[in-house]
């Protein structure tokens, strides 16, 4: 991957509808070279999908929280796997902190976000029934896009 393929991932991932024919002129390309380089990003599988990004609180999804589990070691990846096909669970992950996954998880609000806990998390065989819940209040940022600028700075000296 190089510099202009960092472009056209930036452009997509600010509008992944922009027509081929406007990046190639944004970048001074042939479409046909962008459309090439489209494809082999997918074929490498830098690109995993297409999709749009909605606002979880407009469609009626109010409370966001962050689960953190202990489970039985020898069950983790079956649990994980289990809770990664609820559509509620955005993200489930092992940590190298205090819990042995963390998910998190969208709920339609708080009764609905105490059901899902308790009715199918506790439930799971293998995860202990102590768990931790951190719930969101206000999100000043949720996205999904990647800087993948020249410019990028790991640490801003300014603010150390």
């Amino acid at each position: 991957m190089d510099d202009i393929d960092k472009k056209i991932l930036n452009i997509l991932q600010k509008n992944d509808k922009t027509q081929y024919q406007k990046i190639a002129e944004d970048l001074n390309l042939g479409a046909s070279t962008v459309h090439y380089r489209i494809k082999k990003l997918i074929k490498d599988g830098i690109i995993t999908q297409f999709s749009a990004v909605i606002d979880p609180e407009k469609v009626g999804y109010t409370t966001t929280a962050v689960i953190g589990l202990n489970v039985d070691p020898l069950k983790m990846h079956d649990i994980a796997r289990q809770l990664a096909s609820y559509h509620e669970v955005q993200v489930v992950t092992t940590s190298s902190g205090d819990h042995d996954l963390i998910i998190e998880i969208l709920a339609k609000n708080g009764k609905h976000l105490w059901r899902f806990i308790n009715e199918y998390i506790k439930t799971i065989e293998g995860v202990e029934k102590k768990i931790h819940v951190s719930t969101f209040l206000d999100i000043y940022k949720r996205t999904n896009i990647i800087n993948l600028s020249a410019e990028d700075v790991l640490i801003d000296q300014d603010h150390q």
